[in-house]
């Protein structure tokens, strides 16, 4: 079953990895470079108020970055196979302990993961191009867990447990980190609010996508392993 599931996920994970990059590449990376001129014009003029308020320049120690072009986009196939990866290592794992599943049914099963590991902590705190300024990284995190494991365990209820009342409950747990609330940003966005909304749009397309993709190849490689073992 380990091999199965292995297997399963490794091939699901380095096909919808490399599937989903050129459609970051269409829609998204375009934003992300037209939010980044807007990132840019803040960080220099304010890197010229300090200056002006200093009387000297600082030295530029950023964070290294991969080059514009292959450099790029290579690291971006990467990040994204192995993210997907370890998704499927989620989901081949979900199947081998719910039973038989198809390519159909990995795709419902995609969609939920989506549900849960995109749509729901997006409510609270969607996705942003560069130039914004959120609220501190450990809240954020903290946050998104919460609404993760939240979101999870209400759908799990709702779709699987018995009676109305463990249902309910299950929509009331999604409903408790919004209620709590997310972490708000510490400032406004130096992003126009139209390029922010085409950016959260276009990711949360993106990722449904993805995990329609990736849900349905781990469902129908994880179903002909069965028939092959």
């Amino acid at each position: 079953m380990l091999k199965r599931i292995l297997l399963a996920a490794i091939l699901a994970g380095a096909l919808a990895g490399v599937f989903v990059s050129p459609l970051q590449s269409a829609r998204l990376i375009p934003l992300i470079h037209e939010a980044e001129v807007y990132e840019d014009a803040e960080n220099a003029a304010r890197g010229h108020d300090s200056m002006a308020m200093t009387g000297h320049e600082h030295d530029d120690h950023s964070e290294w970055m991969p080059a514009q072009g292959f450099q790029r986009i290579a690291f971006t196939v990467l990040a994204n196979v192995l993210a997907a990866t370890g998704f499927a290592l989620l989901l081949t794992a979900c199947f081998a302990l719910k039973g038989d599943v198809d390519l159909k049914r990995g795709i419902v099963w995609g969609l939920a993961g989506f549900s849960v590991f995109h749509l729901a902590p997006a409510l609270g705190l969607p996705p942003e191009p560069p130039g914004g300024h959120p609220a501190a990284l450990y809240d954020r995190q903290l946050w998104w867990l919460f609404a993760v494991s939240t979101a999870a365990g209400g759908l799990a209820l709702i779709v699987f447990a018995r009676g109305y009342v463990a249902k309910l409950a299950g929509f009331v747990l999604i409903l408790v980190p919004h209620v709590v609330g997310a972490p708000a940003p510490l400032a406004p966005s130096v992003v126009p609010a139209e390029l922010a909304v085409s950016f959260a749009i276009g990711s949360l397309a993106t990722a449904a996508v993805f995990w329609a993709v990736l849900g349905g190849l781990s469902g129908y490689f994880f179903r002909r392993f069965a028939t092959e073992s």
